[in-house]
């Protein structure tokens, strides 16, 4: 039919319109493979250069960018990212207080929360924590006890903490603990000179404890006498040597003089201090003559002070400065009652000498009687010891004289508001 030959053209041509426009996008969305030497070139370019041509050529979603190839791991490549990561590492060490951690959120938890309260904080007081308690956000929290809001309770402290702890001086702590004496006169026996004569010596140490037994410090086998001496209740001294007013007597070796000056002094008084240990404190050897220089005493006392150490004094002169220096110093001080032994060759004189020492106890309550190792001062000192005490006197070593003098200084102080503390009241001197 003539008809069909325009008909059938006409038909043809959408079909084939449209099988193009088909086959063309099929094609279009098909990705191109770039030719190898683009691949080697993009391949070939540093992470800046590449930037910078992904910058200056943007891809479309239609077009994007084809896939590199794998590769080996440059380590040069990554250089920068791992000098990143350090710096920021770095920064991390140095945020001051530990800043990153402050920032994040801690659990509430009431035992951090009252460590760190400051009273700046003003903590409810544990009355007002018990009247109105915390709102609880939770079950658990609610039943939580008040008291954990509370100041953190301080550790358990000795019921001396806050107040200065007290050491006793030396004097104290080398003092010979006496029997109880219920009252009783005290008399103290001091034998001095003792070291010289090795025999006598050791009788010394053998009588009825205590006794007060006066070391020469330049006599030989110190430590040993003054061991055995302190194990048998004794109490010890060092009977320090010191210039008489007879330039015929000799006080022995490192003896303090008055002609010398005060850092000679002060070396052969801590030679003396040093022969032994364990004393209490000190009294004159001789001295007849130094204990009247106020310098030299002052001196002495100032020593003694320091090392916390008393003061018997001899009393070989009428005008002695030791207790003027002593109260300027506070040293504890004591000084000689009665000699009992000047006669020392006849024991009747030395058996006078004892009776005047307990007539004194008997009147103030205590005395101090000096003596010296000879033969017959020890024979009669053996057979009056164990008497005295049968006739009601306590045998005390000097420490105990010295305390009961700061007690009756004490004494006269109370009974005396309006009268001064003096440094010498302070010391029991009566």
């Amino acid at each position: 039919m003539p008809w069909l030959k325009f008909l059938l053209p006409a038909l043809a041509l959408p079909v084939v319109v449209i099988g193009g426009l088909y086959a063309g996008v099929i094609l279009l969305d098909k990705p191109a493979e770039p030719p190898e030497a683009e691949v080697s070139q993009a391949a070939a370019e540093s992470p800046a250069e590449s930037a910078a041509s992904s910058a200056a050529e943007p891809q479309t979603a239609l077009a994007p960018r084809p896939p590199r190839p794998a590769e080996p791991l440059d380590m040069d490549k990554l250089r920068i990212t791992d000098t990143v990561v350090s710096d920021i590492r770095v920064e991390i060490e140095r945020l001051p207080d530990n800043s990153q951690l402050d920032s994040v959120p801690q659990e509430e938890t009431s035992a951090p929360e009252v460590a760190q309260t400051t009273e700046a904080e003003k903590v409810p007081s544990p009355e007002a924590v018990l009247e109105t308690p915390p709102e609880s956000k939770t079950e658990t929290a609610a039943l939580a006890p008040a008291v954990t809001l509370q100041k953190p309770a301080k550790p358990s402290a000795p019921k001396n903490q806050g107040q200065a702890q007290v050491i006793p001086p030396l004097w104290l702590r080398n003092a010979t603990a006496p029997k109880a004496n219920q009252g009783q006169p005290m008399i103290a026996v001091v034998i001095d000179d003792i070291g010289p004569n090795l025999r006598n010596a050791r009788r010394s140490v053998t009588l009825p404890a205590p006794l007060t037994l006066a070391f020469l410090p330049y006599a030989n086998h110190l430590e040993d006498l003054t061991t055995k001496a302190g194990q048998a209740g004794h109490e010890l001294m060092v009977h320090m040597p010191m210039e008489p007013k007879e330039s015929s007597q000799n006080p022995g070796e490192n003896a303090l003089l008055t002609e010398l000056g005060p850092e000679e002094l002060k070396r052969r008084i801590q030679w003396n201090l040093e022969r032994f240990s364990g004393y209490v404190g000190v009294n004159n050897h001789m001295g007849s003559k130094f204990t009247g220089s106020g310098p030299g005493m002052r001196l002495v006392m100032s020593e003694l002070s320091k090392r916390g150490l008393l003061f018997l004094d001899s009393r070989t002169n009428a005008q002695s400065q030791a207790e003027q220096a002593a109260a300027l110093f506070r040293v504890p001080f004591a000084q000689r009652d009665i000699f009992i032994d000047n006669d020392h060759k006849n024991p009747d004189a030395i058996r006078a000498q004892l009776a005047k020492l307990e007539e004194q106890a008997r009147s103030r309550g205590y005395a101090i009687g000096i003596g010296h190792p000879h033969d017959k001062t020890l024979e009669v000192l053996a057979e009056w010891l164990p008497e005295v005490r049968k006739r009601g006197f306590a045998l005390v070593p000097i420490s105990e004289i010295v305390k009961q003098r700061l007690l009756l200084a004490r004494a006269e102080r109370s009974a005396a508001p309006g009268s001064g503390n003096g440094a010498g009241s302070s010391l029991g001197q009566p």
